[in-house]
């Protein structure tokens, strides 16, 4: 639980002038219809995240965050998702994603790892349903052509006790998202049949659901243990997320191998290695990530990291060989295709360096953590001389116990 006085301690850093300047600018530019780019400088990553998460609340509308690589992409979303949980006081508020890049890129002959795939899946879907609150996403993902909207939206499926769903439909669906039939069901993205009765784990779930059906109606659904396999309460709503962003058909996954020419092809309608970046072969994808929510605010973290990250993929896309199925541009936005999408949205560019004194510019500064490496006396006087200096002092830990263990260190060199 977070102490109230602590929330409104952060919340008063949304007065700051450059941040309300900001806000005035963005309701101006969107006010006369006008796509341009807003810049607002001298943050940390720490800092970044802070002002994103006041950013949203201020805004009144989803971010999509552009950040370079992967490690930044992740580094910046833990930081979002902290000062969600400690600025957010809604628990049923919509929360920070991350969109991850895929791990392998076409010509490889490689299927992307299953838990990057479930991650895409589920934030593919969430901003597909503006239920995305905060999205992030590093260059290589935000670059990748997507299905439109509507693909990912059919991707999850929603059950309500007394509803009509025949079992073989169910079942169906599951295979197609992902899923994979274990007994007993233990991990997510498995389910079970006996009788009448399913189980499955779905991702995001604290514990899986168990479905009764009496012929093919929903008769009830229970959420159970998996170390005991017995019931634990009852609920009348469950909402089965998916696993992968394309669904596996067998009809689509036997014409892929045959158009594709593979060497060994695998049984008709099983998954090969890579089938994923060869759907285009069926059905161009002409969307993109920004394209799934455009009601999104679109802010790029640190512009020229992206660019370089960009340019760090196409160098690696380009090493395809001749004979590959399909060229690079058939999963990929260029850096051009991308840099035009985004000039025709209003954005906001974050940087920890102000390029330059351009008039007019905006800038918040702050300062990198200091690194104490264990060195309890050092932290604790850099906190005495913030404190005696006027400003105000937070320690974080990642528990309740953590944080009490801090007050007594504090108190032993108080």
């Amino acid at each position: 639980m977070i102490h109230p006085a602590i929330r409104d301690l952060f919340l008063e850093l949304n007065r700051h002038p450059a941040f309300q300047e900001l806000l005035r600018r963005l309701d101006a530019l969107e006010a006369g219809g006008r796509a341009e780019a807003l810049a607002l400088s001298g943050l940390t990553d720490t800092a970044k995240a802070l002002y994103l998460v006041l950013l949203w609340q201020a805004a009144g509308k989803p971010l999509l965050v552009v950040a370079g690589d992967s490690r930044q992409a992740e580094s910046l979303t833990e930081l979002v998702r902290a000062f969600f949980e400690l600025l957010v006081a809604d628990k049923n508020a919509p929360r920070p994603v991350l969109v991850p890049a895929l791990d392998v890129l076409p010509y490889q002959n490689l299927s992307p790892h299953p838990e990057i795939c479930e991650q895409r899946a589920v934030a593919l879907w969430r901003l597909a349903e503006a239920r995305a609150s905060i999205a992030v996403a590093p260059a290589a993902a935000a670059l990748f052509r997507n299905e439109p909207a509507e693909h990912y939206r059919r991707l999850a499926l929603e059950l309500e006790t007394g509803e009509e769903m025949p079992l073989e439909l169910l079942v169906d669906h599951l295979e197609s998202a992902g899923y994979e039939r274990r007994d007993p069901v233990e991990m997510v993205g498995e389910y079970s049949i006996r009788g009448g009765i399913l189980d499955v784990y779905p991702p995001e779930a604290e514990h899986p659901v168990r479905i009764e059906l009496f012929g093919d109606t929903i008769e009830s659904m229970r959420r159970f243990e998996t170390a005991t396999q017995r019931s634990i309460f009852r609920i009348e709503r469950c909402l089965l997320l998916p696993l992968a962003e394309w669904p596996r058909e067998r009809r689509l996954l036997a014409e892929l191998a045959e158009r594709a020419a593979i060497a060994h092809r695998p049984p008709p309608g099983e998954p090969f290695p890579g089938w994923e970046f060869l759907t285009p072969l069926m059905r161009p994808r002409t969307s993109s990530l920004a394209a799934l929510d455009p009601a999104a605010l679109l802010v790029i973290s640190e512009p020229d990291s992206v660019r370089q990250a960009a340019e760090r993929l196409w160098a690696r896309l380009e090493q395809a060989p001749r004979q590959a199925p399909l060229a690079p541009e058939a999963n990929f936005l260029t850096w051009d295709e991308w840099r035009q999408e985004a000039s025709g949205r209003l954005r906001v560019e974050l940087r920890q360096l102000e390029l330059g004194d351009a008039p007019g510019a905006l800038r918040i500064p702050s300062r990198p953590s200091l690194a104490f490496d264990g060195n309890v006396p050092v932290a604790v006087a850099e906190a005495r001389s913030l404190v005696e200096a006027g400003y105000r002092v937070v320690f974080f830990a990642p528990s309740a116990g953590e944080v009490e263990r801090l007050a007594d260190i504090f108190q032993e060199y108080a």
